[in-house]
């Protein structure tokens, strides 16, 4: 079959021109501005300083971790005193489990004690009386006004009230202690915050049992910020104690936020597999923790959990 020599030199000419078009476009395509656009990621990372030896991901933490309370004996929780945000001082009530036997042997042990007390002053109020007595009694004897017998009766008389003072002295010593040791036993009733800090979570409510060593309060200590960054293995060596470190803050969807610059505080002496960071084609990744402080405060914005990005510089 033979086709008109008119129709494929249309069909040529056609080609042409399409493929003449398609080089145009070429020409206005993204490798034309990638010389530019080179050009100012070099102008801009001049600005940001020197160039980063080693990056990592990092989390936000507070210095020793949040403390998760808990009371040091079992029982229901009679009184909650605080709330999930406030800021507590150190040795402030937090709750206080029910207790009313306890109670009620305190307020005995109390009274037992100042019971003890008033015996032990009135006995030792009658002893100069007695220290008086005796010495007239033997002013007397030595002037034969008395006879031997009234000094061997005021000197019994004055040993007796001592015997009594040091018992007296002994029973309101045993009673202190009771008192006090009921009080031990009444404090491990109470949980109080062992330093300042927030309440970060109530993990009970009055009416709950509680149980010893699981957490009824997480507080956030009143400590400094730092971050704690897993270094990967392939830039374990570039790291080092003292190095200066850029911490900006891992937000996705805006703007990075540059927080104050850091210090490498501490590198672990070990691997461990990595938390912030896997390879789903290679699996878990290993790292080498790394933790760093800030040369200032953070704003009050930072919080503890917050991911984060660290260039670590010479």
């Amino acid at each position: 079959m033979k086709y008109p020599l008119s129709g494929l030199a249309a069909s040529t000419a056609g080609l042409a021109a399409a493929l003449a078009a398609a080089a145009l476009l070429a020409g206005c395509g993204p490798s034309h501005d990638a010389p530019a656009n080179a050009g100012q990621a070099s102008a801009k990372a001049q600005q940001n300083g020197p160039a980063a030896v080693a990056v990592a991901r990092g989390k936000i933490e507070v210095e020793g971790g949040l403390l998760d309370l808990s009371p040091a004996v079992a029982g229901v929780v009679q009184q909650l005193s605080v709330k999930e945000g406030q800021s507590v001082q150190r040795g402030q009530l937090l709750l206080r489990l029910a207790d009313d036997t306890g109670q009620a042997d305190l307020a005995v042990a109390e009274s037992e004690a100042q019971l003890a007390k008033a015996r032990q002053k009135a006995r030792a109020a009658r002893l100069p009386q007695l220290k008086q007595t005796l010495s007239r009694w033997q002013a007397a004897a030595r002037e034969g006004a008395a006879d031997a017998q009234n000094v061997d009766e005021a000197a019994q008389a004055l040993r007796d009230a001592q015997a009594e003072i040091d018992v007296a002295a002994a029973e309101a010593q045993v009673a202190q202690r009771k008192l006090e040791q009921l009080r031990a036993q009444h404090k491990r009733q109470e949980l109080r915050a062992p330093e300042a800090g927030t309440v970060v979570r109530l993990a009970t409510h009055a009416g709950s049992q509680a149980v010893p060593g699981t957490p009824a309060v997480v507080l956030l200590p009143q400590r400094p910020l730092q971050v704690r960054a897993e270094i990967n293995e392939s830039f374990a060596a570039a790291v080092r104690e003292g190095m200066r470190a850029t911490v900006t803050l891992d937000a996705d969807g805006a703007a990075q936020q540059q927080l104050p610059s850091a210090r490498v505080l501490r590198i672990s002496p070990v691997y461990g597999t990595a938390r912030l960071q896997d390879d789903q084609q290679r699996g878990p990744v290993r790292v080498i923790e790394c933790v760093l402080v800030f040369e200032q405060a953070p704003a009050a914005a930072v919080r503890v959990g917050q991911n984060v990005r660290v260039q670590f510089h010479e």
